[in-house]
């Protein structure tokens, strides 16, 4: 492959799985699940459309950072990890200590019944914070980032894996005719099953929380796996060509979730035992399968230029970081609105998202704030 080939279809797939988060925070108000905010009517209904989207959009997300760091790491235009640390440990700093506390604050009002103003709430953060004892796990991730954990996990991810990826560049001819081998037939494929299954089993009873190590090696699996999809071209190819039997069998996961329910709830209770064993199977072939049902159609009908591809490539990371704080928000407010669900829905979702894009356009035109939110200078290519 061509180290200046532009791959555009990962470019769409990272703007639409990203787009989607928007979608799928709009509607964290209305299901019946804990959350930082909640409508005081719930819907089980929404308990589906949440389960669904968080069955594959986060593995799909670091699918394609895994992707985006096999061309970072071949880019010449700065060094790699300084490139890193701006795109992802700046932004969460800024997150933790400005986007992050608002959530915190409404949290705080409707929750546990916070009285004091937000200089009074911002006073008190810190205590907070100090008193909390997270081991030696990552989900203090998400409590100090709440939706931007993200960042940090990949920066993490990265770090971690950076020897790795060098020794895979090195060596690129023999680990293309090993994976190869993977991808001989759409029956042999399914032995990439096998890592994601064992790690799940084995880890989630002991880490069940969100976040925590089963959470982080799944992540990684799909993290490394992106980076592999752009070493050997052969299995992007072997994805495109198979994209509608991973559909049928996605579609045929989900509808035993629907059919049948103790599924799901086998899967929310983490135990070394038969039937749990059976579900992780389940999630995890459902997943993969969704992740290459949404790859394989990407590539065979996405994999072109756009005049906005470009642009909406670059607002990504500012939209990602600022979407969740103006939900909040503006979600606080509306909430307390005498309206139906759907009309709740339909009032957050659009008021935050051209509030997020009018506070984009902002940040897109200050070198400052662009450089807060992960953003090259104004001038510098992408």
């Amino acid at each position: 492959m061509s180290t200046n080939q532009r791959i555009y279809y990962i470019d769409w797939l990272r703007v639409i799985t990203f787009g989607l988060l928007f979608v799928f925070h709009s509607f964290r108000l209305f299901d019946t699940y804990p959350w930082h905010l909640k409508n005081a009517d719930t819907s089980i209904s929404i308990n589906y459309i949440i389960e669904f989207m968080h069955s594959w959009r986060m593995y799909i997300i670091f699918l394609v950072s895994g992707a985006g760091t096999y061309f970072a790491m071949k880019s010449k235009r700065e060094n790699f990890l300084n490139g890193r640390i701006k795109r992802l440990i700046i932004p969460y700093i800024f997150g933790v200590i400005i986007l992050v506390p608002p959530q915190k604050f409404f949290e705080a009002i409707q929750q546990s019944g916070f009285e004091g103003n937000y200089l009074l709430f911002l006073t008190q953060l810190p205590y907070s914070l100090i008193n909390e004892n997270f081991g030696w796990n990552l989900i203090w991730t998400g409590y100090l980032g709440y939706h931007i954990w993200y960042l940090m996990y990949l920066f993490i991810q990265t770090i971690l894996f950076l020897p790795l990826f060098k020794l895979i560049l090195k060596h690129q001819n023999k680990v293309c005719e090993q994976s190869n081998k993977l991808f001989r037939s759409f029956y042999t494929f399914w032995y990439i099953i096998i890592p994601f299954v064992l790690l799940e089993f084995l880890l989630r009873p002991v880490f069940p929380q969100y976040l925590n190590w089963s959470d982080f090696a799944t992540f990684s699996l799909y993290f490394l796996f992106g980076f592999l999809l752009q070493i050997n071209q052969k299995i992007i190819l072997f994805i495109e060509k198979n994209a509608y039997k991973f559909l049928l069998i996605a579609i045929a996961c989900w509808s035993l979730y629907l059919i049948n329910k103790t599924f799901l709830d086998n899967i929310s209770i983490p135990e070394y035992t038969v039937n749990y064993f059976f579900s992780i199977i389940l999630k995890n072939l459902n997943s993969i399968s969704w992740v290459f049902t949404f790859t394989g159609l990407g590539k065979k009908f996405l994999n072109f230029n756009h005049r906005y591809l470009n642009d909406l490539n670059q607002g990504i990371l500012p939209f990602y970081i600022l979407h969740q704080t103006v939900i909040v928000i503006f979600g606080y407010f509306v909430v307390q609105w005498d309206l139906s669900i759907l009309e709740k829905f339909l009032i957050i979702f659009t008021i935050s998202f051209l509030v997020t894009i009018g506070l984009y356009q902002i940040i897109r035109r200050n070198n400052m704030m662009r450089f807060f939110f992960g953003m090259k200078r104004k001038g510098v290519n992408p």
